[in-house]
Formats: C-alpha cells, structure tokens, sequence
C-alpha cells in the first residue's frame, strides 16, 4: 500500500475515534445532567455567574447550618418548658386551701396504756391541753425524794427532748390547775405543750404512755414530701445523655435530696431514776453502747444518760456525730446533712420482787364487859409476804367502821327501833407507806422492816382510826406479821353488832421499770436570708456537689446556640436557679408546718408568701424559655424560607430542562449506536467486498 493510501485510510480512523468519542463524551454529559439536574458539576461552565453561584451555595450552607443548630437546640429547649409547665403548675396548685389548709386541724389522743393500773392509772383531758408535736408521751411515777411518804415525783416526757416533772398527793387538795394536774414541757421541740392529767390512782411507781398527733397535719407531710420527690425528679429530668439542668456538668445529676437537713436524734432515758443492774445500751448504726448500773452510781437517769454519751463520743473509729447530754436525754446531730444514721435504744431492767399480804382474819372477836361477858376487844391479823422489797412498793391497809350501803346506819334503826341512834357513820380509815428511795437506802430493804414503818404511819393517821393506839405501837419490831386492836369492847346497846371494824390490805408492788424513746425530730425552719451576692454563687444545699465543692461555676453554665449572623442565644435554665430555691424554700417551710403543728400557722403564713413569689419567679424562667423556643421556631423559620429562596436562585443558575434533556440524551445515544454500527460494519468488509 502507498503511503498516499495509509495516509488516508488512518485519518478515516482518526476521524472515526473522533466521532465516536465526541458521540460518547455527548451522551455522558447529559447523562450527567439528566442524573443531578445541574448544567454542570464544573463551575466553569458558568462563566460570568461562577461567583454568584459560590455566593448562593454559602448562604445555602451556612442557613442550613443554623437549622441544624436550632434542631439540635429546640428539643432541649422543649423539654425544658415542660418541666418549667409542671413546676409552674406545682407552685399555683399548692396555694390552694385543700393541699395547704390554714389549720394544721384537731389533735388525736391515744387513751393512755397504764402498765400498772393499780399504781398508776390517769386520763388526758385533750380540751384542757395544749399541744405542740406529733409525740409518744410518757408518764413515770416514783416515790418523791423531798415529799411526805404518800407523794410522788411524776415525771413527763415526750421523746423529744422535753420533759417536766413535779409532785404529786393525792391525800392533799389539788392546785387550781382548772381540774386536773397540768405539765408544762420543757426543752425541745415540743417545749411549751401543756398536759393535764387525772389521776385516778396514784399509791405507786409505775408508768404510763399515750400518743399526741395530728392526721390532717400529717398527711399535708406527706403530701408535701411528695411533691418534693416531684421537683427532685423535674430538675433531675434527662435528654438523651445529658442533664437538662446540670448546667455545664452534662454527666452529672445535679440535685440531692430536697429535705436534707443534719439529722437530730433524742434518745430520751424516760422517768427519774434507776436500779442498780439495770442495763442501758444504745446502738449507733448497729455498733452497741451500753452500761449496768452499779451498786455505788447515781440512781438517776442524769448519770446514766451522761455515762452513755462518754462512751458514744469515745468511739474508736469516731462516729461521724454531734453527741451531747443533758437531764437525762442523749442528743444525736449529724455532721453531714447527706448522712443519715440508725439508732436503736434498749433496757434490761433488773428482778424486781413481787410482794403482796394476807387476807386480814379477826383472831379475836369483841365481847360484852364484864359482869355480863369477858369485856374482849376485836384484833385483826395480817402479815406481809416475802423477802426483799423495791423501792416504789406501796403497802396500804383500809379499816373500815360500819356499812358503806347503809352510811348512817339508817336501815339498821329501822331494823333495831328499840336500841339508840349512837352509832358513829359510815367512816373508811387508810394507812399507806411507800418505800421510797431514801427508806431503802436507810434499810428497808424487807418485809419486816416495811412492817415497822407500817405500824409507824398508823400513829400518825388522822383521823385517828378506833383502834388501840398503844397495842399498835407495842408491836413495833415484831416482824411481818401486824395486829390490830380495837379501842373498845362489844357496845351493851347494839348487841348485834360483834364486829367493831373490818380490815383489808394490799400490796401493790411498784416497779420501776426504765424505758428508752429514740425519736428523731421534725425537720427545722431554714433561716430566711438574703444571701449576698459572689460569682460565681454558692451551690445551694440540694445541690449533689454541695458537701464536696460549695462552688462550682460550671453549675451555673447555660448553652449557647448561634441562631443568625451574629445573633447567638443562651438558653436553658439550671437546678440552682433563684426561681427553683424559691421553689423549694416554700415546700420546706410547709413542711416544717406540717412537723410542727404548735406552730403550723405561723410557719405555713411563710410558705404561703414564699409559694406566691415562687409562683412568679418560676413564671418569669419560664418565659424565657418560651420566649426563646419562641425565637429558635422563627428563626428555622426563616432560615428554611430563606433557603427555599436560594435553592431556586441556585436552580435558575445550575438547572436543566429534563425534557430537553432526555430528548437530546435520546438523539445523541441513537447516533452514537449508529456510529458504532458503520465501525463496526467497516472492520467485517474484505477485498473481495471492497473491489465488489
């Protein structure tokens, strides 16, 4: 072949490629369109509006990114309102009468439990009392260490840390407390109640106990409580991995207990004094502290108190408590208001003996004097049973001179009309002798030196009983056993009547049995101050870093979110906002209404104040927070607007005709096919072809 020729025939290949390529390069680029409805993916294509073109898209991207700031923001903000509407909802709800009532309402008491109501047995006139506490009242009585025999030192407590004692006899005439006896606590929360109490038996050591409390008080506590969980929760609200209201400590629930205050403990050592054996013990958190009275210590609840309170601040390791001791009562603080601690408190007394008398006998019986009888007075015989005797046991023995159903003798004229009205009426004569604790120390430590003292007490009864005074006294020293003789012998005019006088006796054994009351005190009002201003401000007391770390700014952080070109908004609201401690002041101060019913009006006028001021201030955080929800939906508003706007201006720059598009990308791929058949039809042609 000549070069003319090859020549030729490779420019006919070039020009083949040629078109082939520009067939397939055609095809692709509006393939190419047709596929991302732009022009072109080359910004030179655009020539002149290449710069406008890079304008749009940045606007395009930066208000896309505001949206995706503001959807990342909305939600938070969003959640936030909702609490803000529960707490708002709380505050306005508890201004109402039904959920915080004016009155704490009536007190409830118990009938008193009389352990020994031989002893002791009384009744508390509710309307003649005034009380100030939900308390477990208790009544010890003991034989009076100043007071003639017959008097008793009756002592009240009420578990707080109150307490009042004063004498009692119930021989003399009572003192005009209105009826009754009245109380007066002291010390404590309680202090100030006033109790009255009757007593219908009073002749030995025992105790007594009944229950003071306030139902309608106590379930505003309860309810208040509560609610307090309520905003505890609230304020503790999550959204997604974070704490809404931890400021910037995302990971950190932000709010403790709501109620926390240091724990106050009374461990109250009930009555005035003790036995010796007696054991003591009181339990901190399971670890024991206990002391047996011994034979040499102070009888006294005093010392026992102040013995166990050496002990309690001798721990080893040290308990992390405040422990003091006063008249008889141990005082438990805690030293951290987040620490809790549990005290259980116990007392073995020790044996006490039990006493009692034989039924009196008449072992002889009067006769007529002489000459016409023997002229022999009555004598009656008991004796006292036992060994050892307690201090508090009351011996007592009744003579009694006629009828108690006919008391002057009237049925028994109308029975005798011949014998003269002479007789003397209806009279009861009662002897009482109580071992107190001076007689024991002195030895009367037993039956029979309980008798002398018996015999002594019958000398100085007034009026003086019909019996033979002498006889009485000659017996002194005889041991258990006493007689009793008559003054006179049978009366010739009322020959009916043998017997001068009947005689009864009892011992009612008085026991001095000790009993502890742990009760721990109702939450205290907080002082009500206005806190100076620092930056950043002190963690309030509910905050879960406050023991650890009383500042800490990151607890008052708020986040930020650019919303515009240079408009940024700080939104949110954190659990140590003024609104929230407001919030939780009010509740606090309800509730210690609520424990403290001798003052519940005075304290519930304050969280009244404090809700309504709550109320708003909660109101305003919350306007804000709508306020700025408010702002993030405007803005994605017209950030979403605005770019609807530019996506068109980049269309009008970028777009394509689809139509035109698929009709041209039809057109071009039905050459390029063609092309490819004539190549493709060329490369099968031969020189037998080519000549034919």
């Amino acid at each position: 072949m000549s070069s003319v020729t090859q020549v030729s025939s490779y420019a006919k290949y070039l020009g083949l490629v040629r078109n082939l390529t520009n067939g397939q390069n055609k095809v692709d680029t509006l393939s190419e369109q047709l596929t991302t409805g732009k022009k072109s993916t080359d910004l030179n294509a655009y020539g002149a509006e290449t710069q406008k073109l890079l304008a749009l898209r940045a606007e395009l991207t930066q208000r896309e990114s505001y949206v995706q700031n503001i959807n990342t923001a909305s939600p938070r903000v969003k959640a936030t309102d909702t609490v803000l509407n529960s707490l708002e909802k709380l505050a306005t709800d508890w201004q109402s009468s039904n959920l915080m009532p004016f009155q704490p309402g009536p007190a409830t008491v118990t009938s008193p439990f009389n352990s020994n109501p031989d002893a002791l047995k009384l009744t508390v006139n509710g309307d003649k009392s005034t009380f100030t506490q939900n308390a477990r009242y208790t009544v010890t009585s003991t034989p009076s260490k100043d007071g003639v025999n017959g008097s008793f030192d009756v002592t009240v407590t009420d578990g707080l840390g109150g307490k009042t004692t004063r004498t009692i006899n119930l021989k003399t005439v009572p003192p005009s407390d209105g009826g009754g006896y009245n109380f007066k606590i002291d010390g404590g929360p309680g202090g100030g109640a006033v109790l009255n109490l009757s007593f219908d038996q009073l002749t030995a050591a025992s105790s007594s106990t009944f229950n003071v409390s306030w139902p309608q008080a106590n379930d505003m506590r309860d309810r208040v409580e509560g609610a307090l969980r309520d905003i505890q929760q609230l304020l503790n609200e999550q959204f997604g991995d974070r704490y809404l209201f931890a400021g910037s400590r995302y990971g950190t629930e932000p709010v403790g207990d709501l109620l926390a205050q240091p724990q106050s403990t009374r461990v109250t050592l009930n009555g005035s004094m003790v036995n010796a054996d007696d054991y003591f013990e009181v339990s901190i958190d399971g670890k024991p502290f206990g002391y047996q009275v011994q034979p040499g210590d102070p009888k006294t609840v005093t010392f026992i108190a102040s013995t166990l309170n050496s002990l309690i601040q001798s721990a080893n390791p040290k308990l992390p408590i405040i422990a003091s001791a006063a008249n008889g009562v141990i005082s438990l603080i805690s030293e951290d208001p987040s620490q809790k601690f549990d005290v259980q408190a116990r007392v073995q007394n020790s044996m006490s003996i039990d006493n009692s008398m034989t039924a009196p006998t008449t072992t002889q019986a009067a006769t007529l004097p002489a000459p016409a009888g023997t002229g022999l007075k009555q004598i009656d015989s008991f004796a006292l049973t036992g060994d050892g005797v307690d201090i508090g046991d009351t011996y007592e023995i009744n003579v009694t001179v006629g009828d108690p159903d006919d008391p002057f003798n009237r049925k028994y004229y109308s029975e005798h009309p011949d014998e003269p009205e002479d007789l003397p009426p209806y009279q009861q004569y009662t002897v009482r002798y109580t071992v107190t604790e001076k007689d024991y120390n002195n030895g009367v430590t037993d039956v029979s030196k309980v008798a002398d003292m018996l015999r002594t007490e019958l000398t100085k009864t007034s009026p003086v009983p019909p019996l033979d005074m002498s006889a009485v006294l000659g017996d002194l020293g005889k041991g258990p056993t006493i007689t009793l003789t008559g003054n006179s012998t049978m009366d010739p005019n009322h020959p009916s009547r043998v017997q001068q006088f009947t005689t009864s006796v009892r011992a009612v054994n008085g026991q001095i049995d000790n009993t502890i009351s742990v009760a721990t005190l109702p939450s205290q009002a907080d002082a009500l101050t206005d806190l100076p201003y620092v930056d950043p401000p002190d963690l309030p007391f509910y905050d879960s870093e406050y023991m650890s770390n009383r500042k800490n700014s990151k607890a008052w952080d708020k986040a930020a979110v650019t919303i515009d070109d240079g408009q940024t908004l700080t939104y949110g609201v954190t659990s140590d906002d003024r609104a929230f401690q407001k919030l939780v002041a009010a509740f606090r101060m309800a509730h210690v209404a609520a424990s403290n019913p001798g003052k519940y009006e005075e304290y519930i006028t304050k969280s009244r104040e404090l809700m309504a001021q709550a109320k708003d201030e909660v109101r305003s955080v919350h306007s804000k927070v709508a306020s700025d929800l408010a702002t993030l939906e405007e803005k994605k508003t017209a950030h979403t607007t605005a770019s609807a706007t530019v996506v068109e201006r980049i269309a009008g720059i970028e777009g394509i005709d689809e139509t035109e598009v698929a009709a041209r990308l039809r057109t071009s791929m039905n050459a390029l096919e063609a092309a490819y058949t004539v190549a493709g039809q060329r490369q099968k042609l031969s020189l037998l072809n080519y000549i034919a």
